[in-house]
């Protein structure tokens, strides 16, 4: 029996929050722009889409298939700033006010985060291609205590046209996952898979 690569770490937190705004995606590859801090997050849900096809045969099941074709994203903020919520919705935004109209199409994003786990661990997670809905804010007045507001944002994400790919995701809990790759995570836009040797 082979052993073990990943040791137990169990999740216990979600923080840095990252996005980049897609620039070009083909057949050549995949391009970003800078990756820019989001706002401290709170929680994240993801909802995985399927196509799925059942076969019958002779009054039983003879094919079950069932395939990935999108995530879904609601991703609680505490509050995304002015400048970062009009490049994310594709919004005008000029001299300090955000600017709404019939027609605003929101670009592609990537979303990135981090999953603090037990024993010193974390995930690191990219979603690679979603356009972001215009989001729900939750604003009440405070009594005896204060209320906070936060912000919750829908993404949907698509496989990218490049290559077909979702999502990256790695965990320092498996012994395969290198210092490198980690360093590397959020340093730039997830064009490529980070890879395993110093550089590149």
């Amino acid at each position: 029996m082979a052993g073990q690569k990943s040791k137990k770490a169990n999740r216990i937190n979600i923080k840095n929050a990252v996005y980049c705004v897609l620039q070009t995606d083909a057949s050549e590859g995949t391009t970003y722009g800078d990756v820019t801090s989001l706002s401290p997050a709170m929680q994240v849900q993801l909802t995985t889409s399927l196509a799925t096809g059942v076969l019958h045969g002779d009054g039983v099941q003879q094919e079950n298939i069932a395939k990935i074709t999108g995530i879904a994203m609601v991703l609680d903020v505490n509050k995304i700033p002015i400048e970062d919520r009009a490049i994310i919705l594709g919004n005008k935004y000029e001299n300090g006010i955000l600017q709404e109209k019939e027609g605003d199409e929101a670009p592609y994003i990537a979303v990135g985060y981090e999953v603090p786990e037990t024993n010193g661990c974390k995930e690191l997670i990219w979603l690679l291609k979603g356009r972001a809905q215009p989001y729900n804010s939750n604003v009440q007045q405070s009594t005896d205590s204060i209320n906070f507001s936060t912000d919750s944002v829908t993404i949907n994400f698509i496989p990218r046209d490049s290559d077909g790919l979702l999502r990256f995701f790695g965990d320092t809990a498996n012994a395969d996952l290198t210092n490198e790759q980690v360093k590397k995570w959020f340093k730039t836009g997830p064009s490529v898979v980070p890879s395993p040797g110093v550089g590149g």
